[in-house]
């Protein structure tokens, strides 16, 4: 046998690095009369500045800080010659709903300071030189008491045996939460909490930005609260383990108060298809700084915008033929009032891009950039082509002057949370959106500060949002092909992918005749929903054809993935049986059991006020806090199990198409979900 030689060696990972690369170097669909001009064009600096501009302002949700932020962004747009800008204003008392939603109060604040006054003299946070030390929400207070040690304290069980009234709760909990149980149930003075040791260990200095929220029958008992360091908690906590009372003393001077939440919008209108739009949304608010999050995509979506305007009117691009609107979002509880408000959304908007969190230095935060598909429930083009897009981006080395040189580092994630994309994709929206941004760990922290933005990469990301967006304003048929064509091509992969996975899972399950055909079964199921996916997928693009030949063109490029389906379902039949005689197991036929057949006959629809996603506080507010601990399912589970309720699945249906997106689920799981949004009403059956 040839023993390799180091040069040996160093050829064949050469060889292997080239042949990685020429694949990463993938065709683009846009075209270069669009991707030269906006690379060009756009410019990381002039986000950057932006970003410097943005951070200046305190703009948590329903403030004047949000609005004053919304002005400079449309006195921008309005110096780039995009005066179509509107601001909307919608209630938000802590008490007004929007379908399950429940917008905050406002709240202003002068000052804060948290002393420990015993057994040393500290002082642990201020809102003057620290914004994100004193607790969004914390009411007009001067007090002094002893302080407590609670674990969590967000949950009933944390308190049995514990007199917190009359002194501070020291927590890592939710602040708003502890605030809820410790202070207005149990009378205590304030709240403090810190970052626990499983939270981004490394960082013991960060100080987290939270938010009390409280609601409109709350605002009599809201106190305060504050954030510190965990350095300076597990102070205290070291005081209080060797005996020692602590004493702190808290004075602020703020107030709640009935305000609006508000988003703004601008667009520059389609010439041919106006009422069909593209939209880049990001939400404007947090706290003071908040760079990354989300003054940068803020930031963005302004430079895409001056990008694409300052293009058409010197004729180098034409102007777009359906809209490009840009979305400036109070996260969530500005997001749904809007969707309230506009339930044409539906139909008018083609895809969108939610800018949140985009300029990372990828050095500084030990970060990449990445972008999340849809769910299962929405089947899109828009995956394909971002990742066509963003893959061609990777390969031209962008950077900007005063930016990074860093290779642009991606990742392309499935379905995610935690922003505004979740709304639009949501089962009784259908907007296909995807979140574009970074892992961060400054995030939410006052340490998220401009210095860990990054020109180069804030290049990038805009780069591939006003590419994306304006190549769908001006797709037609041609277009509709090469995006379907795509889809088709990658469809395969992602189907030899899954049924990859459940051969391992059925590989693993030989213990006993019974498991290996419940593996076998769920092989099919997954199978099946896999090919439901990739022919949605395909179809999806139909949204850009014009014209009838197209049309069918697309729909047999689809159709033809069944010849694929039988071909897989066989390997996997032949592996069953394999795996059966190897095991000498019988094999059987895939049948339904007496719990999946009575499944079948519920179909359950949503109520008509389960739009959106649902909000995490409101089967609370209905069904008490123990709720909590009746759901089963993690939250992803949940989001999707509600996409799926249409009043065309059934409760069998439902949980066989999140088993295939997530893995098998117990139908009792999935039943017990469904029953608890019934009972809240927000789900009845057909």
């Amino acid at each position: 046998m040839k023993k390799f030689t180091g040069i040996d060696i160093l050829l064949i990972l050469f060889i292997f690095a080239l042949y990685n690369n020429i694949l990463s170097q993938e065709i683009c669909l846009v075209p270069q009369n669009i991707t030269k001009p906006i690379s060009i064009e756009i410019s990381g600096e002039l986000a950057k500045d932006y970003v410097y501009h943005i951070t200046r302002f305190d703009r948590i949700q329903a403030s004047e800080g949000w609005h004053t932020a919304a002005l400079y962004i449309k006195k921008q747009l309005n110096k780039y010659g995009i005066t179509n800008v509107e601001i909307e204003k919608f209630k938000s008392n802590g008490q007004v709903k929007y379908f399950t939603w429940t917008p905050p109060l406002g709240w202003r604040a002068k000052t804060g300071e948290l002393w420990m006054v015993k057994p040393i003299k500290k002082r642990l946070a201020s809102y003057e030189k620290i914004p994100t030390s004193l607790v969004k929400g914390s009411q007009t207070a001067d007090v002094t008491g002893e302080v407590i040690h609670i674990i969590d304290g967000t949950k009933p069980e944390d308190y049995k045996g514990i007199d917190v009234k009359g002194k501070f709760i020291l927590a890592t909990g939710y602040t708003g939460n502890v605030h809820r149980e410790g202070v207005i149930k149990r009378g205590a003075l304030g709240v403090v909490t810190y970052l626990d040791r499983l939270s981004r260990f490394e960082y013991p200095d960060l100080i987290q930005y939270t938010a009390l929220w409280p609601r409109l029958n709350e605002k009599e008992k809201t106190t305060f609260g504050f954030n510190i360091s965990r350095m300076d908690a597990e102070i205290i906590i070291r005081y209080l383990s060797q005996g020692e009372k602590v004493i702190l003393h808290a004075k602020v001077e703020g107030e709640n108060y009935e305000s609006n939440v508000e988003m703004m919008s601008a667009i520059i209108k389609g010439t041919k298809f106006p009422d069909k739009e593209i939209i880049i949304m990001g939400h404007l608010d947090h706290y003071k700084p908040g760079a990354n999050d989300n003054a940068s995509g803020s930031a963005g979506m302004l430079e895409v915008a001056r990008t694409i305007k300052k293009l058409i009117d010197n004729n180098i691009l034409p102007p777009p033929e359906r809209t490009l609107r840009f979305l400036w979002v109070t996260e969530f509880n500005g997001t749904v009032p809007w969707l309230y408000a506009h339930p044409e959304v539906s139909k008018k908007v083609i895809a969108a891009y939610n800018f949140d969190m985009i300029g990372e230095d990828l050095f500084k935060t030990n970060s990449y950039f990445y972008f999340t598909r849809t769910p299962h429930s929405l089947p899109s083009f828009l995956n394909d082509l971002t990742e066509n897009i963003t893959s061609y981006t990777a390969s031209l080395g962008l950077t900007s002057i005063r930016g990074s040189r860093y290779p642009f580092h991606y990742r392309v994630i499935e379905y995610s949370g935690g922003s505004d994309h979740v709304l639009f994709c949501d089962g009784s929206i259908g907007v296909p959106a995807l979140m574009l941004g970074h892992p961060d760990p400054y995030h939410h922290t006052i340490q998220d500060t401009p210095d860990k933005v990054d020109e180069s990469e804030l290049k990038r990301v805009c780069f591939i949002g006003a590419t994306g967006m304006y190549y769908m304003a001006n797709a037609g048929s041609k277009e509709a092909i090469d995006i379907a064509n795509l889809c088709a091509a990658r469809a395969s992969g992602r189907i030899a992918s899954d049924v990859k996975k459940c051969m391992l899972r059925m590989k693993n399950n030989i213990k006993s005749e019974k498991s290996l055909y419940i593996a076998y079964k769920e092989a099919m199921n997954c199978l099946k929903y896999s090919f439901i996916r990739e022919n949605k997928t395909i179809l999806s693009s139909l949204v850009f054809s014009r014209d009838d030949k197209t049309n069918k063109y697309i729909e047999t490029l689809a159709a033809s993935l069944q010849n694929e389906k039988n071909i897989w379902k066989k390997r996997i039949k032949n592996y069953y049986s394999f795996l059966a005689k190897k095991s000498g197991f019988n094999t059987r036929e895939i049948t339904l059991n007496e719990e999946e057949k009575s499944a079948q006959k519920i179909v359950p629809v949503r109520t008509s006020v389960f739009k959106t996603s649902l909000s995490s506080d409101y089967l609370i507010e209905k069904l008490g806090t123990d709720v909590r601990k009746m759901i089963k399912i993690n939250r992803n589970v949940q989001y999707e199990v509600a996409n799926f309720i249409n009043g065309k699945y059934n409760i069998l249906d439902i949980r066989n198409a999140v088993s295939a997106e997530y893995g098998p689920q117990p139908l009792k799981d999935i039943l017990s979900y469904i029953e608890i949004l019934k009972k809240a009403g927000l789900v009845q059956y057909k």
